[in-house]
């Protein structure tokens, strides 16, 4: 074998592998006027995307801004809507209470109105058993009949007698009252 045959192996492909230790050339890194025009595009180009990078950064920082108020308006405007119908309920509510106020106070003049009639009409009763008792005592007993119409003119109850009568044609008790104390005193 030869010389040439034994140092330098062979790859499968029968060209010699190169030793790892040779080393490619060293080239100094070229200066900017000796960069061709597409390594200056290139480092041109850099500031370009760092500042379209911060553009777009800046927008989805405005976007995210806005979402955040537009979010704080939509819940103020709840609260407010909810003040409103609150409001409004408590608005409905009042007339309500006015209304049911004006009812009870219309209500209550009625009973007060009602209470006074019975009042009146128990009155008129009591007068009338009186009257019924100073006839009946008029037909039995003068004195009788006297001690009766003096109780009833102590009692206040004579003005209490109906001045109209139930039967048509006939004399109201009031009437008959006047004519038994006339006959009486």
């Amino acid at each position: 074998m030869n010389q040439e045959e034994k140092t330098p192996e062979t790859t499968a492909q029968g060209a010699p592998d190169q030793p790892s230790q040779a080393a490619a050339p060293e080239t100094p890194p070229p200066s900017d006027s000796e960069n061709p025009p597409e390594a200056k595009g290139k480092n041109r180009s850099r500031p370009v995307k760092v500042y379209l990078t911060v553009l777009f950064c800046a927008a989805l920082l405005l976007l995210l801004i806005s979402f955040v108020m537009q979010q704080r308006n939509h819940m103020a405007l709840q609260d407010l809507n909810e003040a409103i119908e609150g409001s409004q309920e408590a608005a409905t509510l009042q007339l309500e209470n006015q209304r049911l106020q004006y009812d009870l106070e219309e209500a209550q003049a009625e009973r007060d109105k009602l209470a006074q009639q019975l009042e009146e009409t128990e009155k008129q009763l009591e007068a009338l058993e009186w009257l019924r008792q100073i006839e009946s005592a008029v037909r039995t007993s003068y004195t009788e009949a006297v001690d009766l119409v003096n109780a009833f003119e102590e009692s206040g109850l004579p003005d209490s007698l109906p001045t109209t009568s139930t039967v048509e044609g006939a004399q109201s008790p009031a009437d008959v009252y006047r004519g038994i104390y006339a006959m009486l005193f």
